[in-house]
């Protein structure tokens, strides 16, 4: 147990003095081994062990299929139609916004995609048609939490290899839990441009030519989502086999658009390896992590310690809930990912609460931290792509949180929103 716990100060201490995520996580596991009397080799053993599973190989395809989608002109067609679908009724344009974010979350399967992706060319229209910067920046963020709970989705096939959990049924069960996100959201915008909280432009006039010429010009776009998650969904192919035909699709789009060269590949593939090696330390690191973990009995302690505070399953949620969007605040989902779950999954085990439900709940407590400040990566990422303050970013998504809690809350409490899909279709 002191082995354990010497570990974990190391790794908050270093977090503290500014240390990146990845090597406080690398040095305290380190150090923990040595002082345990392991030799050194004990963690290039874990990291090894750690990503050689199969079903991890979807990661750097997904994220992959993102990256070219997004060199593609794919993210433009799909906002284009969009726009042309929705831009006739109050409050359109931040309607199409989150309606693209549902779409899009079908081919990026991260939120940091969404917002990359998708973030420029919806705060540049949002603002060209009378939006405020601020507003068109929080909107973005908050709708980019939808890219990874709705399928494809890294962190749900981070979570799904943690858990031992399938990854088919994982999959299925975000998609009641992203549409309704969607909605809480589209709900909260339109009620703020009906009662006059958020100042809208005029809605432009509907044009039934331009929703055909928008939809045939993106149809292949349009397409990528149910190409990608058909297979899979319906038990055809593996996530991993889908996570190919993802990029086999998003390299036909590209030269069906022909807005694809030689530079835009390269820069895909570097972007796609520099965070496919991210992800993968990580989890090798975590892997040895949680060895020490479970070694020192450190899940037995603390599952103990929170049972005695109650064993009713809807208030542990409640305590649960709250620890995550804590730590989601400062730190990134799949570090909070490798070290808790081999803390929470014995105790949810032992109250009864389903893996895959637990999963989803994680997962987007997880997603709202990452736009929360004060380390929240999403704020950064959409300061940078909005060209935006920090501050005022902070200041214009905190309203958003009420839709977005409204919906956690529904997800936390009635679990069959995620588990009547996988009941009915199924999965592995």
């Amino acid at each position: 147990m002191v082995l354990g716990i010497t570990m974990f100060v190391l790794f908050l201490v270093l977090l503290a003095i500014g240390f990146p995520v990845s090597f406080s996580m690398a040095l305290s596991t380190l150090i923990a081994l040595l002082m345990g009397g392991y030799t050194s080799e004990v963690l290039s053993l874990m990291l090894v062990e750690g990503i050689k599973g199969y079903t991890l190989l979807a990661i750097p395809l997904f994220i992959l299929a993102g990256n070219l989608m997004n060199s593609a002109g794919i993210t433009q067609r799909i906002f284009d139609f969009c726009t042309a679908l929705l831009g006739h009724i109050r409050a359109g344009l931040a309607q199409v916004n989150i309606l693209a974010s549902v779409i899009f979350s079908g081919i990026s399967g991260t939120a940091v995609g969404d917002q990359a992706g998708l973030g420029a060319i919806e705060m540049k229209a949002m603002v060209q048609k009378g939006y405020t910067k601020p507003f068109s920046a929080a909107l973005t963020l908050a709708s980019s939490v939808i890219g990874a709970i709705i399928p494809p989705s890294v962190p749900l096939i981070v979570y799904a290899y943690l858990a031992e959990v399938s990854v088919e049924k994982l999959f299925i069960a975000g998609i009641l839990p992203g549409l309704l996100i969607a909605l809480t959201l589209s709900v909260y915008v339109h009620v703020g441009a009906v009662r006059g909280t958020i100042v809208v432009p005029e809605p432009e006039a509907f044009s039934i030519k331009e929703v055909g010429r928008t939809f045939k010009d993106g149809f292949f776009a349009l397409l990528a989502p149910a190409v990608i998650l058909g297979g899979m969904l319906g038990g055809v192919v593996t996530p991993t086999e889908a996570g190919v035909i993802a990029v086999i699709y998003s390299l036909f789009c590209a030269a069906i658009y022909r807005e694809f060269d030689f530079s835009n590949l390269k820069d895909a593939f570097m972007a796609s390896i520099n965070s496919t090696a991210l992800i993968m330390f990580l989890i090798g690191v975590g892997t040895a992590m949680g060895w020490i973990i479970s070694a020192e009995q450190l899940p037995v302690l603390l599952s103990d310690l929170l049972l005695d505070l109650t064993e009713n399953k809807y208030l542990m949620l409640l305590i649960i809930n709250i620890l995550l969007l804590f730590l989601g605040s400062i730190m990134e989902g799949i570090p909070i990912k490798l070290i808790m779950l081999p803390i929470l999954l014995p105790i949810i085990d032992s109250l009864g609460i389903d893996r895959i439900h637990f999963g989803i709940v994680m997962c987007y407590n997880l997603l709202i931290g990452m736009i929360t400040p004060p380390v929240g990566l999403g704020l950064y990422v959409m300061s940078r792509v909005g060209k935006i303050s920090f501050e005022s970013v902070v200041k214009s998504v905190i309203p958003f949180y009420i839709p977005l809690f409204i919906a956690l809350l529904l997800i936390t409490y009635f679990p069959q929103i995620s588990l009547w899909l996988p009941s009915i279709l199924g999965g592995k």
